[in-house]
């Protein structure tokens, strides 16, 4: 191999004016004339033309190239002079003229291939980015090895979204040893965004009709995660051009996840010309994926990688559905899309060190050793030995695999190509692309959403408390709005960013929800810990429904010293009153409710010692023996994580060690004992947690939000007969990373079925400049990043997001969500940000989010807070969820539901008494106008929060309802013919529930129940 050392720049076109020779990069010679000796004055002619073009007379070129005969042997030259002369001069229809005529004359020679690569840099200059293509491809025809053009393809192509069809361009500057290293980053990871959104408006200025620059402004519109534009641009790009195949596979990966009869209509349209595209095998895969047939799905992903071998998303779609279907391969085929992951990490770091450092380019060529990929190893050898001359291990990689290298080698070498090694006999090709429940009996049309109009107030129901986050800047002025004060005069120490939670409890079961809020504490720069100051404690606040709240800290014996961060609610002693659980920065507390209107400390009597610094926690029966047990999420560790300030900010957690989470196992008499959680290490940097079942009766899975590393998803045994401990399974789960294969700093989760496929999704709010993710559970078990396809990718990039929560605002039967934001730090005197405004977006029932306004949903959306921690709760039992939200430096937030024209609801309520009494892990089937909704009782809630116990079920128009519950225990409860609008509270095995109209009471029949089957 050899390098070639011009010095293009990282993405950037070169619009010419003297041609690609004289931009000083490889391309075209002339060629040596084919014919006797030039008559003389045709050969003065050409050399006067040749001068004039140097001292930039280009209409005397022109007018001295005319008059060279067609006869003569100057008249191919006379033609490229004349071209680049009128390109010069901006007269580019001639341009195209010239070089045209040449290639006319000269069909399949390498003078034509010249004129024609001109033509296309000529259709490019005039934003024709369809003909420059073409014309590149015309000219490559007759010298296919050229890399000057086979740059120009890998890069509109990448550009314009085809990323495959940029692949084999890609590979010929792989081979020949001239690509840099930017091209050679693109090529090991093509699924990465080639962002030219500028170049592209300036052809569209141009040639708006272009269906390449079109198509590249759909990509770019999808890159940037605006769902509904870019699905418009597809559509009409399409309709117009139905033969582009990277444009139907951006088309077809926003529709399969959303409606199913719109997927199955784009797939019966596509045209013959487009179905082996690698992309539109992938969507197929996913389609079968979300269809519940894994073999198909395998076929259709591993017919993805006979053409895209590299395909990342194809191989980890493969692991997860291999590990579903219990395939023998499905653990080495996981273990190799971990590395593929790995690598897309890995370029990252190539790219953002500018390939200025060696040790992410060594990762490199190591991970593409490891994967098969010999060539492309070479070839970062080549540009790592030019760059990094004193570096020996370049070299030895070259010494070592380059005797391997042929004209012939592949891409992935076959002992590692998956669709050459893996038994193909066994993944049949799935049925056709068929709506799920194609019987027509038993299709019901969705109902149509309420006309409501969304709207929140904020509530001054009681609840005054401001949260306190040690920084000394706050000192005295609790209850001021921060972004009134001066700006700070330092950066935030670490422990000054989580901010505090928030727990909803009713503690003396009289059916209004109580609220519990963490407070912080003093803490002196330098100290390695807080100081005490009893006046800032954690605060309780008795609801009295549409009364508002009342402060009963103090006669409920809360004595909250410590620096407070997330809260949890959970009966541990199943005694009938739910207890609380705080999680601090030091010791948790763990708070015993008596049952008469007080809470005393039994920390020490639970035996809870530890001193971590804890973010989030949970209670909940994790191993099924009917006693609850506790997590504890926690965050960073080391010298420095109470006293760091990095380069006058606050510091990245990625500069600290991870702290390990902890599960303690109830004993049953009130203490607890440590358990195994198989989970690295250097990852446990946890903010937010919720559990997650797989079916009714299993013992909960727990999701835990990460930042800045791959998140968790723990799973206990297999055999509830085996040692209890808890497995990170979050990469073959697909909840590891985005879809990108990032690990983003991950901070709030919020938890529902929002597609209505009856599993639980996850919305987890992320760090600014990374979209927050939504992934969607289809197959039970299985996560798909869907975030861009359901338009909640470009809104959340600007902001650092906290606390969320699910909630259907305006009861149609559709989860929407709320999230909280606000900065780490202050950089408002750079330009940018500290606090933030929250956000709402309304799910509209077809697969798509959309934030709506403040001025419609309620001007609090458009104040700027610290948001942290985020629970729902319905404070004033008028049937509209609300929720309250804990600000640091600011007034906690009680947002009422003032929604307008909303549908109705049924709220289930439940105690368990053959297991943990908190009956999480319920699962809750509501049935109204022919359309079903499935929930679980979860328990965790995210970033630091703890909701309102009860499931609410928004059911439109209906008026009246079945529910079906499915308890842990494996009994089941049916109640036909319900009203709605009413809260339903059953005790599991009791013949008699109490239903709530608002705050009154009265008894409610439920019959006998009938045991599930084993």
């Amino acid at each position: 191999m050899t390098s070639r050392s011009n010095s293009r720049g990282r993405f950037h076109v070169v619009l010419f004016a003297g041609g690609l020779l004289a931009a000083g990069l490889v391309g075209f010679a002339f060629w040596p004339s084919d014919h006797g000796p030039e008559p003389v004055a045709a050969e003065d002619l050409l050399a006067e033309a040749e001068s004039a073009l140097r001292s930039g007379e280009y209409a005397r070129v022109l007018q001295l190239s005319r008059a060279i005969p067609p006869d003569s042997d100057g008249w191919d030259p006379a033609r490229m002079l004349a071209g680049e002369a009128a390109t010069r001069s901006g007269r580019l229809q001639r341009a195209l003229d010239e070089y045209g005529a040449l290639a006319e004359r000269r069909p399949g020679t390498g003078q034509a291939a010249e004129a024609l690569f001109y033509c296309g840099e000529v259709q490019r200059q005039l934003g024709r980015l369809s003909r420059a293509v073409e014309s590149y491809r015309q000219a490559l025809a007759s010298v296919p090895g050229n890399v000057a053009i086979h740059e120009r393809l890998a890069f509109l192509l990448s550009t314009v979204g085809d990323r495959w069809g940029a692949f084999p361009h890609y590979l010929v500057l792989t081979r020949s040893g001239s690509a840099t290293y930017v091209e050679l980053a693109l090529f090991a990871d093509l699924e990465r965004p080639v962002e030219q959104r500028p170049f592209l408006e300036e052809c569209a200025a141009k040639a708006l009709d272009d269906v390449l620059v079109r198509q590249g402004l759909a990509a770019h519109t999808l890159w940037e995660g605006k769902a509904d534009e870019a699905e418009r641009l597809l559509r009409e790009l399409i309709g117009d051009a139905p033969d582009l195949p990277a444009a139907q596979a951006m088309l077809g990966e926003l529709l399969v996840k959303g409606d199913e009869e719109a997927f199955v209509e784009w797939h019966e349209t596509l045209p013959d010309s487009v179905t082996d595209y690698p992309d539109i095998w992938y969507v197929r895969g996913l389609w079968l994926r979300r269809q519940g047939d894994f073999a198909g799905a395998a076929h259709s992903l591993l017919r993805t990688l006979d053409g895209a071998p590299t395909h990342r998303r194809a191989i980890v779609q493969l692991g997860q559905v291999l590990t579903a279907m219990g395939e023998p391969d499905a653990e080495n085929v996981a273990a190799h899309a971990n590395q593929f992951v790995q690598l897309t990490q890995a370029i990252d770091d190539v790219l953002r060190t500018e390939g200025r450092q060696p040790e992410p380019m060594q990762t490199v060529t190591s991970l593409l050793v490891r994967t098969g990929r010999v060539l492309e190893a070479c070839a970062w050898g080549v540009v790592a030995r030019e760059q990094f001359p004193a570096a020996s291990w370049p070299g030895e990689l070259l010494a070592r695999w380059s005797p391997l290298l042929s004209d012939d080698i592949p891409v992935v070498v076959d002992e590692v190509n998956l669709p050459r090694v893996m038994d193909r006999k066994r993944f049949p090709p799935g049925e056709s692309i068929v709506r799920r429940d194609a019987d027509p009996a038993a299709v019901t049309d969705r109902p149509q959403g309420t006309a409501a109009r969304i709207h929140f107030d904020e509530a001054d129901a009681g609840i005054d408390f401001v949260y306190y986050n040690g920084n000394e800047f706050f000192d005295h002025r609790i209850g001021q709005r921060a972004e009134t004060l001066e700006q700070q005069p330092r950066g935030n120490r670490q422990f000054e960013q989580t901010g505090g939670g928030v727990a909803v409890v009713d503690y003396d079961r009289d059916g209004a929800p109580d609220v519990y809020i963490t407070q912080g504490t003093t803490w002196e720069m330098g100290a390695l810990e807080p100081g005490l100051t009893p006046e800032l404690s954690d605060r309780f606040f008795r609801g009295s429904g549409p009364d508002g709240f009342a402060d009963v800290t103090a006669t409920a014996r809360i004595h909250g010293i410590g620096f407070g961060q997330g809260c949890t609610v959970g009966d541990f002693n199943n005694d009938g009153f739910p207890d609380l659980y705080i999680a601090n920065v030091g010791r948790n507390r763990l708070l015993e409710n008596m049952g008469d209107g007080t809470f005393v400390d039994v920390t020490d009597e639970a035996g809870l010692h530890r001193d971590d610094w804890t973010t989030s926690v949970l209670l909940a029966d994790l191993n099924g023996d009917g006693v609850p047990d506790l997590f504890d999420v926690n965050y960073v560790r080391g010298p420095g994580v109470f006293t760091a300030i990095c380069n006058g900010r606050a510091c990245s957690p990625s500069i600290f060690e991870g702290s390990p989470d902890r599960v303690l196992v109830g004993r049953g008499d009130g203490t607890f004992e440590a358990a195994v959680i198989e989970a690295e290490v250097n990852n446990s940097k946890g903010l937010g947690i919720v559990t997650l079942f797989s079916s009714p009766g299993a013992l909960p899975s727990l999701f835990i939000a990460n930042d800045q590393t791959a998140n968790f998803f723990l799973q206990p045994p297999d055999d509830k007969g085996k040692p209890f401990s808890l497995r990170d399974t979050a990469f073959l789960n697909g909840l590891a990373f985005d879809v990108n294969g990032t690990a983003l700093a991950c901070m709030g989760i919020a938890a529902d079925d929002i597609d209505g496929n009856g599993t639980t999704d996850l919305f987890v709010t992320n760090f600014r400049d990374e979209s927050n993710t939504l992934y969607l559970q289809d197959p039970p078990g299985l996560f798909l990043d869907a975030t861009t396809a359901t338009g909640l990718h470009s809104a959340s990039v600007p902001y650092v997001g906290w606390g969320t929560q699910f909630l259907d605002a305006d009861l149609d039967g559709d989860s929407d969500v709320v999230l909280v934001n606000g900065h780490v730090d202050d950089y408002r005197n750079e330009g940018g940000e500290y606090h933030m405004r929250p956000q709402f977006f309304r799910n509209r029932g077809n697969g798509r989010f959309e934030e709506l306004p403040a001025d419609e949903v309620g001007d609090w959306f458009a104040r700027r807070f610290l948001g942290r921690g985020l629970a729902r709760l319905d404070w004033n039992r008028d049937g509209r969820m609300d929720f309250a939200v804990s600000n640091i430096g600011d007034r906690a937030s009680l947002l009422t539901n003032a929604s307008e024209s909303v549908g109705h609801f049924v709220n289930v309520r439940l105690h368990a008494t053959r297991t943990a009494r908190d009956a999480i892990g319920t699962w809750v089937t509501v049935t109204a106008n022919g359309r079903s909704w499935t929930r679980t009782l979860l328990a965790g809630d995210g970033y630091m929060a703890s909701n309102e116990r009860v499931l609410q079920f928004g059911v439109g128009s209906a008026k009246a309802a079945n529910v079906r519950i499915e308890w842990p225990s494996g009994t089941v409860t049916q109640l036909n013919d319900l009203p709605v609008d009413v809260t339903i509270e059953l005790v599991e095995g009791a013949d008699v529930g109490t239903l709530w109209r608002g705050t009154q009471p009265e008894s409610l029949p439920i019959g006998r129940e009938a045991a599930s089957q084993p």
